[in-house]
């Protein structure tokens, strides 16, 4: 069958699929601008890179419930389900569609329409049981990463709902506290908040995106030739600079460094940060806001393996440790050094809101996110009072 990939109203390319939703071919591209950035190598398109691009666009196939959604959807794999949704979502203005559908951007889109928000049987996407499922296309099938999401529409506004995949049901209670802290230091970010949903506590925080932006992953945004003797940092550096991005992105960077060294996120793979492109005029125009901190504060460690692990804390952006990775920033002028002081009284206000955490348990949270303030300080060179002032 043959299958459009578009962007708003503009056929980009043309392509066959099989019975089980795989690519069998890429027959044509009929718009080579608007074929997405990071895709395409030396002028031409595989299958492998499409796919690959396609599947970033759904939810992922190892999320916790994903055989009860399935179930619930009437489909045989995630794949399925993308094509099902025509492939939309709330991040960008591209979709799929079977080749000659009469179907428009404006009718089909989630930025303008209500259709798939707050439907019968939506919180399945949450890893709730329902008897029925609405049988329509519903933006939280698009919704990618492990946590279970869906998407609301309050005041004409759409917030994703996020909830959680542990034991301590803790990633609503980072996304809180990380924000407070973001905040604190005067870094641009989007806003978490938290909110009691049918008595669960989840993250809830509004689209950083409209009907005229999209974002772009820094992996697809740096999906080009680095150079022999480069360092992913520079090539991500000159990457956003060849896109056409303007002003000091180098201190964007260090921002997300050091406030994920600081918070311990271990999380920030290369789709967790990147950039915006207007989607009318296809220019890149500035870096993404920080976003997606659910992973920080240890939240899949046992408290008694707390300490130990924050030793040497993995990082998946440009190196391997949060340790090499905060060795790239060279510049913390721009840090406001008293949001380092309250850090320890956010994580202790917070968590201690969660009934699935312990008195015990958060002590020790503070207790690590204290000695890597201390590490932070002496990497940088600077005395910071009172970090040990108040009790837990």
């Amino acid at each position: 069958m043959e299958y459009e990939l578009r962007h708003n109203d503009d056929t980009v390319l043309l392509f066959d699929i099989t019975e089980n939703f795989g690519i069998s071919k890429i027959k044509k591209i009929v718009n080579k601008e608007k074929v997405p950035i990071g895709i395409m190598k030396d002028n031409s398109l595989n299958i492998a890179d499409f796919s690959a691009w396609l599947d970033s666009r759904g939810i992922p196939a190892k999320r916790e419930g994903i055989p009860y959604i399935l179930e619930k959807e009437s489909v045989q794999n995630v794949r399925e389900l993308l094509f099902k949704n025509n492939g939309l979502g709330l991040t960008d203005h591209y979709w799929i569609s079977e080749a000659g559908s009469d179907l428009q951007w404006k009718d089909i889109n989630y930025f303008e329409n209500d259709s798939g928000f707050g439907t019968l049987g939506e919180d399945i996407y949450l890893g709730t049981h329902e008897s029925r499922v609405f049988n329509g296309k519903k933006p939280h099938s698009s919704a990618s990463g492990m946590l279970p999401k869906k998407w609301v529409i309050k005041n004409d506004i759409r917030y994703l709902l996020k909830g959680s995949e542990t034991a301590f049901r803790q990633e609503p209670f980072n996304e809180k506290i990380a924000s407070q802290f973001i905040d604190c230091s005067l870094i641009e970010h989007v806003d978490y908040q938290l909110v009691n949903y049918k008595n669960n506590i989840l993250s809830v925080c509004p689209n950083m995106l409209d009907n005229y932006h999209e974002l772009i992953s820094a992996y697809f945004a740096s999906n080009n030739k680095k150079d022999r003797n480069e360092s992913y940092y520079n090539h991500y550096i000159r990457s956003c600079k060849e896109l056409g991005i303007k002003g000091d992105i180098k201190t964007s960077l260090d921002q997300m460094i050091v406030i994920d060294y600081l918070i311990g996120n271990t999380d920030r793979h290369w789709s967790n940060f990147g950039v915006i492109r207007n989607s009318d005029t296809l220019q890149v125009e500035r870096l993404a806001p920080l976003y997606d901190h659910g992973a920080s504060f240890f939240p899949k460690t046992h408290h008694l393996d707390i300490i130990g692990e924050n030793t040497n804390l993995k990082c998946q952006s440009f190196k391997k440790t949060q340790a090499e990775n905060l060795k790239l920033v060279k510049d913390f002028s721009w840090l406001n050094k008293d949001s380092l002081k309250i850090l320890p009284d956010i994580v202790k206000t917070e968590l201690n809101k969660n009934k699935y955490g312990s008195e015990k348990r958060t002590e020790i949270i503070i207790k690590s996110i204290r000695n890597r303030i201390d590490s932070f300080r002496r990497y940088m060179g600077i005395e910071i009072k009172n970090i040990h002032s108040r009790k837990i």
